[in-house]
């Protein structure tokens, strides 16, 4: 299952973002990989919403690309986990409690909240009548916890009542259907068949939120969505005050729940924020929540206490081998991009989804390249290079310590290339760590005072550095048509890092060695190996010119000496 959902998600990421065809949850590939493709698929793509399809508008853009930095935030907290051992520490195991709770019962609220306004609007418009609607939503809450106190249960009766009547009616997944989707894509399902199966998944969400009764040890069947690093890395978001991507309506209503002696209450983020029990030494909340999922959340499994019934665990149970799709629909409510995985088991289905979105890609990209370049009478385009920043950011931010990368491309498939598939080479800059460390310490309080001269002098110094070691690979880097002088562009990157790290500290006068990687994609080194060949082809050609010119000149002379 793992590797079918990796596939499937990769898909999503690239396919939804142009076209808002797939939808899938599961555990992604590399987050840097993916910020790669992602920044050129959305460059590409904005530069040409005037000449595309009435689909792709700016509203549709927008929310799009929402959903794709969502789900990159998901790989930012997995990533996170990953290279994270710190602990969290309390005064007590009453103050610890109270700190995991707040956060399970934030989730729990979010759960609630926007599964019960969406069951509401899908009894709506699959026209339940009031008698079927209420039977359903007793038949929800006989499924709640008797201990749960974010909501009584009458509270949540006469919530869902409200809802049904006029007040609680939202815009759904499905409803983005005509918007986003081919007509093709539109026409493998019927428009109830979706709504059945949405509101059957939104009915298990309800169930495995309500079902928790704020016992931090027995999570019960919200432990499926706490382990989940997409849906916590919202949930943490959200906590913490910063943007969460989702679909901005009247249900991401900047309010979580604060927990205290066992009571949890829906908050305002602002006053959960200054009630929560922080941690001994908390310094930053986003810190110790994304800490709390790594050491609490993140391999949580349902727990439940001897006193729970049989008869309730196994009513929980008829969504036992349902976790993708539970997550997959509350990610689709929060986000409101339909996850078409829950609209359906059959695997042909699926595979009908994929095929026509791969080929509904393939067609939207080359028609579009069309129009845009049947105009143009180019012979070939230029060899680029360029420095790679998000490479080197992403080496900056994790080392802690400079590093300079560049691509040599040719041509929009070089841009989409991944690092891995391209010829390297590479050179270190040496510099003695109390020189570098000095013009570190001198930029930084040049850069404070505004005082243009004496970084202009720093960096001069810097370049002779840089000239030192880069004059020695010059000739080689020639041979790939790298004729440009890079001692400039290297020299203001290194100023440019110098801005986003702090240098190692250190007394001894050892020489440091900063990489510099200079890679060549395929269709780059393809046109660098045609131009050497066609030199070298001119090359002859003119020698053997030359050769013929001085034949014939002693030729004119010796007949001028004839006569």
């Amino acid at each position: 299952m793992d590797v079918f959902a990796k596939f499937l998600n990769y898909m999503r990421i690239v396919f939804v973002s142009l076209f808002g065809l797939l939808s899938l949850y599961s555990q992604a590939a590399d987050s840097l990989v993916l910020n790669k493709q992602g920044d050129m698929i959305f460059d590409n793509l904005s530069k040409s919403i005037e000449q595309s399809r009435v689909k792709n508008s700016k509203e549709n853009f927008d929310l799009l690309n929402d959903y794709r930095k969502f789900y990159l935030e998901d790989e930012k907290l997995d990533y996170f986990c990953r290279e994270n051992s710190a602990k969290l520490y309390f005064k007590n195991g009453l103050e610890r409690d109270e700190f995991y709770r707040t956060i399970m019962a934030t989730l729990q609220y979010k759960m609630m909240t926007y599964s019960m306004h969406a069951i509401a609007t899908y009894a709506k418009k699959l026209q339940f009548d009031s008698e079927q609607y209420d039977n359903l939503v007793r038949s929800l809450i006989s499924k709640c916890s008797q201990n749960i106190t974010l909501m009584g249960h009458r509270l949540i009766k006469y919530h869902f009542d409200n809802y049904f009547k006029d007040e609680g009616e939202i815009f759904l997944p499905i409803d983005q259907r005509k918007k986003l989707f081919t007509d093709k894509l539109n026409k493998l399902q019927s428009e109830n068949e979706i709504l059945v199966n949405e509101l059957y998944y939104t009915t298990g969400i309800f169930s495995h939120a309500c079902s928790w009764g704020g016992q931090v040890e027995y999570p019960r069947e919200l432990s499926k969505f706490l382990s989940s690093s997409a849906v916590m890395s919202f949930i943490i978001r959200e906590l913490s005050g910063l943007d969460t991507y989702s679909y901005d309506d009247k249900l991401s209503d900047k309010k979580g729940a604060l927990c205290r002696n066992q009571i949890c209450r829906p908050k305002e983020i602002t006053k959960i924020q200054n009630g929560i029990i922080r941690p001994v030494g908390s310094a930053n909340l986003n810190f110790d929540f994304k800490l709390a999922y790594c050491e609490k959340f993140r391999f949580s499994s349902p727990k439940y206490s001897t006193e729970v019934s049989p008869e309730l665990v196994r009513a929980l149970d008829e969504f036992k081998e349902e976790r993708p799709r539970l997550i997959g629909q509350f990610l689709a409510l929060v986000t409101r991009i339909p996850d078409f995985n829950v609209w359906t088991h059959d695997s042909k289905t699926i595979k009908d989804y994929i095929s026509l979105s791969n080929d509904g890609l393939w067609d939207f990209w080359a028609s579009d390249y069309l129009k845009s370049n049947s105009k143009k009478l180019s012979y070939e385009e230029a060899l680029v290079m360029q420095v790679d920043k998000e490479v080197n950011n992403y080496f900056v931010y994790h080392k802690s310590f400079p590093q300079i990368n560049f691509n040599v491309l040719h041509g929009e498939f070089d841009k989409a290339s991944d690092i891995n598939n391209m010829l390297g080479l590479h050179f270190d800059i040496n510099i003695p760590r109390t020189d570098i460390k000095w013009i570190y310490e001198q930029y930084k309080i040049a850069h404070v005072g505004n005082d243009d001269k004496s970084i202009k002098k720093l960096k001069e110094r810097l370049a002779l550095y840089v000239e030192n070691d880069y004059k020695d690979i010059k000739d080689t880097l020639m041979q790939f048509s790298v004729n440009a002088d890079l001692t400039q562009i290297i020299t203001d990157e290194l100023f440019r890092q110098f801005d986003i790290i702090e240098l190692p500290k250190g007394e001894d006068n050892r020489q440091l060695k900063i990489g510099v990687n200079i890679r060549i994609a395929p269709f780059a080194l393809v046109a660098i190996r045609n131009k050497r060949i066609v030199s070298d082809l001119s090359s002859r050609d003119l020698s053997e010119i030359k050769s013929l010119e001085t034949l014939n000149n002693i030729d004119s002379m010796a007949s001028e000496a004839k006569k």
